[in-house]
This record gives C-alpha cells, structure tokens and sequence, in this order.
C-alpha cells in the first residue's frame, strides 16, 4: 500500500473513482489510496494520512470497532464517515463515537470538495499541534500523564497570561489532608480536565496542587467550578481550595493571596476560602465567603509577630547568605528582596533559574515555595514552618540546602 494523504478504507473499488471525480480541485499529492481494513490491520507498513474517509456503508452495526480502529491506528488524521444512511440520529451517533465530519450519495460536489481541504488544514494543524506537544513532554512542560502545565514554567506561563486578562480569578485546589490515604491523582487529574474551558490554564505541581487561573470569570463562578470539580469525585476524597481575585498583573502577588486563602479552608471546616484583603476588610456581600475567626481575631498580632522576624532573621540571613555565596557562584545573579508580604531569595545563570520564596501565610506560620527552572532541575517543593520556629539557623539550613540543589543543576 502506498502512504497517500487520503486513504479510504473501504471494499467498494467503484467509491475511488466516484470521490476522485468530486475532488479535481486538490493538489496533485492529494491522491487517494483505498484497501479495506483487513488489508491495513496485516500490513506491516505503518501508514500516515492526513485524511481518512472510513465507508461504512451496510457496516453499521460494527461501526464503533472500525472507528475506534481508524482513531487509534491514525491519531492524528481526520476521520470521514461516509455512509448511505442519512437519518440524523445515526449520524449525531457517529460523531459521539468519534468522527470528524461525513460524506453522503447525495453530497454535492463543492460540498465534498470544501470539506476534504477543511480536514487536510485541520489534520496538518493537528500534526503541528501533536508534534509541539511531544517535545514539550519532553522538556516536562507539559504533564505527560494529564497533559496539564507542569510547575517547570509556571511563572512565565502565569505571566503571559495575566498580561491579556482584565477580569479573572486564580484558584488553588488540592485534597483534604484528613483523606490522603483515599486520595487519587488520576481521579483528580480527570475531574478538573472535565470540568475546566479551553480557555482555562491549568498547572499541576508536584505537592498534588492544582493552579486553576479561570479568564473572564468572577468569584461565584470559580465557585460553580470548584462544586462541579466536588461533585464529578463523587465523595471519593474531600478537596479544599484558596480562591483569589486576579487584582495584579504579579503572579506571586496574586498566588501569595491565593495560598493563604487555601490554608484557612485547610484549618478550617468549610471545603474552600475566598482571600479577603485584611486591611480594607473588602469584600462582596453576596458572596458566600469563609471568614475563619483565629485568623480574624488574631491577625494583627501575628503580623506584628512576621515584621520582628523579618527585621531580625529573614532580611539578615538573606542579606548574609548573597554576600557568602556571590564568590563561590562568580556566573550566577544572586537577588534578594523582601516586603511585608512576601520575601524571595533568587539564583539566576544562563541555564537555571531557581527561587526561595517566602510567604507570610497568616495563623502564625510561614510557607517556603522552592522552585527550580531548568532542564535537570530538581523536584520543586514547599515548607511549612511555624513562626516560632524560623530561627536563623533553620532559614540558613533551608538556604543552603536551596543553594546545593541549585549547583547540582549547573555544576558538571
């Protein structure tokens, strides 16, 4: 068999010659091969059309073997049906089972010829689609398993995005750490695949987190979405989630909220937390916002609590730590900054980024967000400690810790 752009598997010879007289348009590669699928399943050559038309007429009854036959022998073709039934039940039947598009007796024409240009774009874009999606699999860009984003790139990924949005809303999802043990990524994985739009980005990290940045949506949607997401686990596990405005074009900003809304729901008794800006004490009415009393309560005094620890420990030790490790790393940018919300402790050469930053979280606890960008780099990971508990040495383990997975990644 020869590897034409359009091969029709069908035992009718005359079906050839009665679709080649309707396609004299097409370019002159665009030539038809047909064999009938016994033929193609003993072959040992490994076909690639971009087009596929699959006759299924007086097959009807075995229509969903072949097509399950042609989707997972041509993946990235586009698959025509062409049958003698025109009852549109039959046909709405069809695509459930997998087609792209279909050809009748009775199609004219210009009607057969539009549609076989359409599916020679459609296929090439798809090709081109499947190809960029292999290699940035590859490169762990993308989740090979759910093919999410993966956290390698989150940042530029967050970025990009945020710069075209005008109204939207980050939410932070994982599972109840009172059911880890019945917890499943694969049911996790499908649940919010199902659930989220196209337009949606989602970043999958490691610590089983999901990062759902929903355009165009407020917060009682992005709640809709989270029940939907509840709902398709069916009881399974419990999921908790921090749900944040999108108020800035600084993604850190933005997930630093986000975060501190997910650890009240995971103190919590309510499944998920929308941030409230403490300060301005912000927020909508309507909306059904968790509002967790400790944080409440005592936010004043552990804030002051975060300000003495960040003029005696975290700005010191920061501030230490470059000065120790700029000669040692002579092709490394060492940063460091710190602010009331948020202090980052930042490596940057040609070949790996990695960050250490520091969030403020609320109810007297700090979370630590380790992140390596580069093609060998080591697993990202986050630290919860206690206020009480960030100590110089502790913060100066922790850095130097960060500072060893990073020469791993540049050192040969």
């Amino acid at each position: 068999m020869k590897n034409k752009s359009i091969l029709l598997i069908s035992e009718n010879k005359k079906l050839k010659d009665f679709l080649s007289k309707k396609l004299l348009l097409l370019r002159n590669a665009d030539d038809i091969e047909i064999a009938d699928i016994d033929k193609i399943k003993d072959s040992d050559n490994r076909l690639t059309p971009d087009v596929v038309i699959l006759d299924l007429s007086g097959k009807e009854n075995s229509a969903k073997d072949e097509i399950d036959f042609c989707k997972n022998s041509f993946q990235d073709a586009y698959l025509i049906m062409y049958s003698e039934i025109t009852k549109s039940e039959f046909i709405a039947n069809m695509y459930d089972l997998g087609i792209d598009d279909y050809i009748l007796p009775q199609s004219t024409q210009a009607d057969i010829l539009i549609k076989i240009v359409n599916a020679l774009k459609f296929s090439s874009a798809r090709k081109i689609s499947s190809r960029n999606t292999t290699l940035l699999k590859e490169l762990d860009v993308i989740s090979a398993s759910s093919g999410f984003y993966t956290e390698r790139c989150a940042n530029e990924l967050m970025a990009q995005e945020l710069e075209k949005l005008t109204e939207g809303v980050l939410m932070i999802i994982t599972y109840d750490e009172l059911d880890r043990a019945r917890f499943s990524l694969d049911l996790m994985q499908d649940a919010v695949k199902s659930t989220v739009r196209v337009s949606d980005l989602v970043i999958e990290v490691k610590a089983s987190k999901f990062y759902i940045l929903l355009p165009d949506t407020n917060e009682n949607g992005c709640i809709k979405v989270f029940e939907k997401i509840k709902n398709k686990l069916e009881d399974r596990f419990r999921i908790k989630a921090g749900i944040a405005q999108i108020t800035s074009r600084d993604f850190r900003y933005i997930e630093q909220k986000a975060s501190a809304a997910l650890s009240d729901a995971m103190l919590g008794t309510e499944d998920y937390c929308i941030f409230i800006d403490k300060e301005t004490g912000e927020q909508n009415t309507e909306l059904p916002v968790i509002e967790v009393e400790p944080v409440k309560k005592d936010f004043k005094l552990f804030q002051q609590k975060f300000n003495k620890k960040l003029a005696n420990v975290i700005t010191p030790v920061f501030f230490r730590m470059q000065r120790v490790f700029e000669d040692e790393l002579p092709d490394t940018k060492i940063e460091q900054s710190a602010d009331e919300l948020q202090s980052i402790f930042h490596l940057k050469s040609i070949h790996q980024t990695s960050r250490l930053t520091l969030v403020y979280a609320g109810l007297g606890k700090v979370v630590i967000y380790i992140t390596h960008s580069g093609l060998d780099s080591p697993e990202n990971r986050e630290l919860i400690v206690p206020l009480k508990d960030l100590t110089e040495k502790l913060l100066s383990d922790i850095i130097c810790t960060f500072i060893d997975e990073y020469k791993s990644c540049i050192e040969p």
